[in-house]
């Protein structure tokens, strides 16, 4: 490949077509992407009201997640709480999905 990123959906396809010398260059091209999607997967949600998200009420949250208002309370360390102020709390949409799709995965 002689410092060409290498086609990701051959490798990915048929990995034992990769030749043997073209196999570095694979593996750092994957740990590349793999880099990239983990840091877009951990990035903090953007609340700046650019209309990538919308901040939801307690109550608006609870329905969303199908759980009481009084379980999302007590659960201030999820990843979606936006505290706005002292005893002002919101709830991302977005992160909510996010951590309803990372937990999709999970028994």
């Amino acid at each position: 490949m002689s410092g060409q990123r290498p086609d990701l959906a051959a490798v990915v396809g048929d990995p034992n077509s990769v030749p043997v010398a073209d196999i570095p260059d694979a593996l750092g091209e994957l740990e590349r992407l793999k880099a990239t999607l983990w840091a877009r997967l951990t990035a903090p949600v953007s609340t700046n009201g650019s209309g990538d998200d919308r901040l939801l009420t307690v109550d608006q949250a609870a329905e969303r997640l199908g759980v009481t208002r009084d379980w999302l309370r007590r659960r201030p360390h999820l990843p979606f709480v936006v505290k706005l102020s002292e005893g002002v709390v919101r709830y991302s949409a977005r992160g909510i999905d996010r951590h309803i799709t990372t937990r999709a995965g999970r028994t």
